[in-house]
């Protein structure tokens, strides 16, 4: 009953409002908890921030891979006019150029919890005890106000909000 009602909302929901899910598993943490002031304040846009327990990125959603970092531990999805931001720790000084192993390409097409890099957690947490991931969305005029999810713990096909491309 609940699969049908389910797939009935769905056919109602606008086609220009994706849902961008969780791109790591973990506990959630209070943005007051980061250090990195520009992610904390919102600064690039707003954040949810994860204290990662498994070892694997996925796509939040559909979308192009535009930027990758040197250290493999940061990329950019392109969905629609939005841009996504996902950090894996925010110490890239701290890590080692072979810690992350990047699964996609520059100008990729990602689809929804396609797998995007991984990492040793627990060699990253040795070398960064605050070892955090993050997924930013970048500000766009065309973003309406939305809120993440309220969960404390999120796993790879928690929805964390949806997003007007429009």
């Amino acid at each position: 009953m609940f699969y049908r009602l389910r797939k009935f909302l769905s056919v109602l929901e606008p086609s220009t409002l994706k849902r961008v899910k969780s791109p790591f598993e973990g506990n959630v943490l209070p943005l007051s908890m980061i250090k990195n002031t520009i992610i904390s304040s919102n600064v690039i846009g707003p954040s949810v921030a994860v204290k990662p327990t498994s070892d694997t990125l996925r796509a939040p959603c559909d979308g192009i891979i535009k930027t990758i970092s040197d250290k493999h531990n940061a990329l950019i999805i392109e969905v629609g006019k939005v841009q996504l931001i996902i950090n894996a720790g925010l110490n890239p000084q701290k890590y080692h150029d072979n810690l992350f192993v990047i699964k996609v390409r520059e100008g990729d097409t990602v689809t929804t919890g396609m797998p995007l890099l991984s990492y040793n957690l627990e060699i990253l947490n040795q070398i960064d005890p605050c070892f955090t991931c993050v997924l930013t969305v970048r500000q766009v005029k065309s973003i309406r106000s939305f809120s993440f999810t309220s969960n404390k713990k999120v796993f790879f096909d928690t929805v964390l909000f949806r997003l007007n491309i429009s």
